[in-house]
């Protein structure tokens, strides 16, 4: 079977199927739901946690808990099942910068080996695919491995990207790998959208052409997304002892701020991923830090230290999950505890990043 021809254009709500594997509490999903009629989802993730958020928040869709090394991908897709999307965020350890960068020899790569090795063989493959990993996923053997993949089983179009919400005006730094692919024999059929320019690779995984992003994009502040009747919040102060150990790391900003650092599953519990606010941003204070010119980032000069002890919180998990671009009204009522609450989010995609993502897919695809 070959890649079919497509229409140019698909229409807003038109009506799709989703098999959402590494699921997590849904955010894909969240994505997706503007841009397409989602008139039946299957979901899969291994982690409780995750299951029972994204079970309550999409009623009457309980997401599978098996471990995708065993599933057959075949069962997932059928003839008369009219246009299905693929999307797949899996485990990112073997490739991130910080890790053993063990790629596809890690034991944590191999369930997404085993999607990759089941591609060639689909009956009937899904219109769309989409994938999300780690920056430093792009030189992988495995990356590689899933190109090999694609274009065997006759996909016309893969595009990929490294983005942050930030190429989008979000103050928040969280650079991802995203691939998306199309079944249509000719590929995407219209140019990415102005504000993917630079910022798409080659077959080397290296930028296609840096000199085409643009550098004035306007960008918010971090006001839209703080609230401030959490700052009386004592359990989001940092305490007095974390400060004066760790200041030389802490990444400090206000709400005038147009940046924030990824915030990592670990957040809270450890200093060295993620923001913290400064709850006084008044100019005197604000003179006790040092500015780096090129990343922004603010951090406590030793001899002020004193200054900022009691001065400065964790962000919450509302506004960590604003920044995300996850609605307002998504609960993590369900979810065992704020940490854990923290993690699944860490653990996440930008909804807004993919968003626009996956518009240019469904649209030019």
């Amino acid at each position: 079977m070959k890649s079919r021809a497509c229409a140019s254009v698909v229409a807003e709500g038109t009506d799709a199927r989703l098999v959402e594997l590494y699921s997590g509490i849904g955010a894909t999903r969240l994505a997706l739901e503007p841009l397409l009629n989602l008139r039946d989802v299957v979901s899969v993730d291994n982690s409780d946690a995750a299951n029972a958020v994204y079970a309550s928040n999409f009623p009457g869709h309980v997401p599978m808990r098996k471990n995708i090394e065993h599933l057959d991908l075949n069962t997932f897709f059928v003839s008369d099942g009219g246009e299905y999307v693929l999307t797949m965020s899996p485990p990112c350890q073997p490739y991130t910068r910080r890790g053993k960068q063990s790629e596809s020899e890690d034991p944590r790569a191999r369930s997404f080996h085993r999607i990759i090795d089941s591609i060639p063989s689909l009956n009937h493959p899904p219109r769309w695919i989409f994938v999300e990993n780690v920056v430093g996923f792009e030189k992988s053997d495995t990356r590689k491995c899933l190109l090999e993949a694609l274009r065997s089983r006759g996909y016309g179009g893969v595009r990929e990207f490294i983005v942050s919400p930030t190429t989008l005006g979000i103050p928040y730094t969280r650079s991802r790998y995203y691939l998306i692919a199309t079944f249509c024999r000719g590929g995407f059929d219209a140019p990415v959208p102005p504000w993917l320019d630079g910022y798409e690779l080659d077959e080397t995984g290296e930028f296609v052409n840096v000199d085409a992003r643009d550098s004035d994009r306007e960008r918010s502040t971090l006001e839209r997304y703080v609230l401030t009747e959490l700052d009386e919040k004592a359990e989001l102060r940092l305490g007095p002892e974390t400060v004066r150990k760790y200041w030389k790391w802490l990444d400090i900003v206000t709400k005038d701020s147009e940046r924030c650092s990824t915030f990592t599953s670990g957040y809270a519990d450890t200093v060295f991923g993620g923001s913290v606010y400064l709850l006084d941003d008044s100019e005197d204070l604000t003179r006790s830090l040092e500015v780096d010119d090129v990343s922004g980032v603010m951090r406590i000069k030793e001899h002020e230290v004193e200054r900022f002890v009691d001065a400065l919180r964790w962000f919450d998990v509302e506004e960590i999950k604003a920044l995300h671009g996850v609605r307002s009204d998504f609960s993590f009522a369900a979810s065992t505890s704020n940490k854990k609450s923290v993690f699944l989010l860490g653990n996440s995609i930008s909804v807004d990043v993919v968003r626009e993502i996956l518009r240019y897919a469904v649209d030019a695809g």
